[in-house]
């Protein structure tokens, strides 16, 4: 489920935190479901438990994930942190669709490229 890419400019902790959002977009993980434990995904991965541990901690700071002392780590969506996420988003598209207008790119376009990689999820 997870590849991670030493060569990319994308740290690999980052690499583990964008690819576990797509593996929920994906529906490979609903609230809920339990996660792999911090030693589990660095076996499985390869990679320093620290590596692991940074991108855990960044998953819970986004309201994705929450462990359970004892019990194990499990997808758990944070409404509030969520709701937070949602308004920096709106943010980010008002200013890349000011800058799609600006450069000449129409809703249509804007929707095509929407549903183009909604199909890929």
């Amino acid at each position: 489920m997870f590849e991670l890419n030493a060569n990319l400019d994308t740290p690999l902790y980052m690499q583990i935190v964008d690819q576990t959002k797509l593996a929920i977009a994906k529906g490979y993980f609903r609230n809920g479901d339990r996660f792999p434990s911090v030693r589990e995904l660095s076996r499985e991965l390869l990679v320093n438990q620290a590596t692991v541990s940074k991108a855990f901690k960044e998953l819970d700071r986004q309201g994705i994930i929450e462990t359970q002392a004892g019990i194990g780590t499990f997808i758990s969506f944070d409404d509030a942190k969520f709701l937070d996420r949602i308004d920096d988003l709106n943010k980010k598209l008002t200013n890349d669709f000011i800058e799609a207008k600006y450069l000449g790119i129409t809703l249509d376009d804007v929707i095509k490229l929407y549903e183009r990689v909604g199909k890929d999820l």
